[in-house]
């Protein structure tokens, strides 16, 4: 049982460090929980378990986005350390969703720490191999930095599921009742707050109708979640569609309008006239 537990540790730890130098290379790819949730689900081999507990928090963290150098939460280890112990203890998503949320809350205070011990540690040194032109000695430092970021959360997340699994899961079954409701309905309120902050975001009044069809669609017509985004998908492609054929007969019209003008102009020169 301990080799399965330190297997298990050390292929979540893998899968962190990847995700992690996901973030920090190819353009700052990061990976959302609806992909991680999966991914650690298969690692722990309970992939549709995964799969749930990924869309549920991908959902709680959807409006939540980084501005400039500042992030909100850390979605990647709310997401990793969420679905690993839900799954490892047996537990539904309401415990994902009541771990996911203040791991990612604490763990913006490693990334902001790894960020001033590499600011202060190295900053110094690519900024003197700059000053010497020193190309590959620059690109040394920039790699390493790739290579070293995802290191520390690896181990974060190796050392918790090591731990933190056996304690943890006597924690959620030894909760009383009233908690155990209230982490039931948190649950269910925090994606509600998540799509709530990212429609804030992109709130615009062109979207009124578009909102109250999808909650007509629910509430009156009893689609779920698939219905509405296959009916939102075919309304996004005829307008899509409706906008490009828009755009190609303003162009036509306009590209008409100043062949108009300029032959008209042409045939009213008087000067033309009197040469002529």
């Amino acid at each position: 049982m301990k080799n399965i537990m330190i297997v298990q540790a050390l292929s979540v730890a893998a899968a962190t460090y990847v995700i992690k130098f996901f973030g920090m290379s190819f353009a700052n790819l990061q990976l959302r929980p609806i992909l991680i949730g999966p991914i650690i689900g298969l690692i722990l081999g309970d992939f549709t378990q995964g799969i749930i507990i990924g869309t549920s928090l991908g959902a709680v963290f959807l409006g939540g986005f980084g501005v400039g150098g500042s992030l909100p939460s850390d979605t990647d280890m709310g997401a990793i350390v969420g679905t690993s112990f839900a799954i490892l203890a047996g537990n539904d998503v309401k415990s994902a969703v009541a771990l996911a949320v203040p791991v990612g809350l604490l763990s913006i205070f490693v990334y902001n720490l790894i960020k001033i011990v590499w600011h202060n540690a190295v900053v110094a040194i690519a900024d003197n191999a700059v000053a010497q032109h020193n190309d590959k000695r620059y690109e040394h430092i920039h790699y390493a930095a790739i290579i070293f970021f995802g290191i520390p959360y690896a181990i974060i997340s190796f050392t918790t599921i090591m731990i933190g699994v056996e304690p943890i899961s006597q924690l959620m079954n030894s909760l009383p009742e009233v908690v155990n409701n209230f982490l039931s309905i948190a649950s269910k309120l925090l994606p509600a707050m998540g799509f709530g902050m990212l429609l804030k975001s992109l709130w615009d009044k062109d979207l009124v109708p578009y909102f109250f069809s999808g909650f007509a669609l629910a509430a009156y017509f009893g689609l779920d979640t698939m219905g509405i985004a296959l009916v939102g998908t075919i309304l996004a492609v005829l307008y899509g569609y409706n906008f490009l054929q828009k755009q190609t007969q303003d162009k036509k019209i306009a590209e008409a309008t100043t062949s108009s003008r300029t032959y008209l102009v042409e045939a009213e020169d008087p000067d033309d006239d009197f040469f002529n």
